[in-house]
């Protein structure tokens, strides 16, 4: 029985993350995945409340991202989200730059005529989900 009622509720965590687009191949520059980590207690409080998480970093070209959520029954969760991790980096002229678009998550460098943006993207390879007793 207590199994069966674990396996629902990681089930309906599972279904959560899906609906926030955390799912195993999506990927997400640097700030946009903060971004939305940050949202969940703003948009979804009443269903999740996101304790915290943790970067850690595995090797050069992946990370783990640990979270700590809480749902509407005060049940805790570890989630452990494995990201690939990317790293972007282009030089553009400064005159083909549009800074009234989006640039959040990007680090610009002006040098010159010239711009260098870089920044990190997470794939995510795995989501591991466990229902703390």
């Amino acid at each position: 029985m207590v199994v069966e009622l674990a396996k629902g509720s990681t089930r309906n965590l599972r279904r959560f993350l899906r609906e926030l687009g955390i799912v195993v191949g999506k990927c997400f520059d640097d700030f946009e995945f903060t971004s939305l980590l940050r949202s969940i207690n703003s948009k979804y409080g009443d269903d999740y409340w996101l304790l915290g998480w943790k970067e850690h970093k595995i090797n050069d070209y992946s990370s783990l991202f640990v979270l700590t959520l809480i749902d509407d029954r005060d049940r805790e969760y570890v989630i452990k989200i494995y990201v690939g991790v990317g790293v972007i980096s282009m030089v553009l002229p400064i005159n083909q730059l549009n800074l009234a678009e989006e640039v959040t998550g990007i680090t610009m460098l002006v040098n010159g005529s010239t711009v260098n943006l870089s920044g990190r993207v997470f794939c995510i390879s795995n989501i591991e989900i466990r229902a703390v007793a």
